[in-house]
């Protein structure tokens, strides 16, 4: 699942992802990824940390509350310094691909997703 706003930061990641042979769920809102989990599971859960309403601290919370296995499946995408997020440590660390992002560094961090949740 990738969540991300941005409408054109969203279709570039998709066609990237599907670029890396992922089959690519979308939502504009951690409101409408939340509806989407609850009705299916995904193997990675890509997400803008600043979205609106429910920022990405918050919607994390969310899985880790209501779905605790997908939380290890969790990777962020952001602009911001990883220190900055405000998210607490994980072991290991939630996976952060930062803005700009390359093909290289966006397979290198779904690698990641993957292995943390093994």
């Amino acid at each position: 699942m990738l969540v991300d706003d941005d409408l054109g930061v969203r279709t570039l990641l998709a066609d990237m992802l599907e670029m890396l042979d992922h089959r690519v769920e979308m939502a504009d809102s951690g409101e409408e990824a939340l509806t989407l989990l609850a009705a299916r599971s995904y193997d990675v859960v890509l997400t803008d940390f600043q979205l609106p309403g429910m920022d990405g601290a918050e919607f994390y919370r969310r899985i880790e509350e209501q779905w605790p296995h997908l939380a290890r499946r969790v990777a962020f995408v952001t602009g911001r310094a990883p220190n900055d997020l405000g998210l607490q440590p994980a072991d290991p660390p939630i996976p952060i691909l930062g803005k700009p992002f390359s093909f290289e560094s966006l397979a290198a961090a779904i690698a990641a997703v993957l292995a943390r949740a093994t």
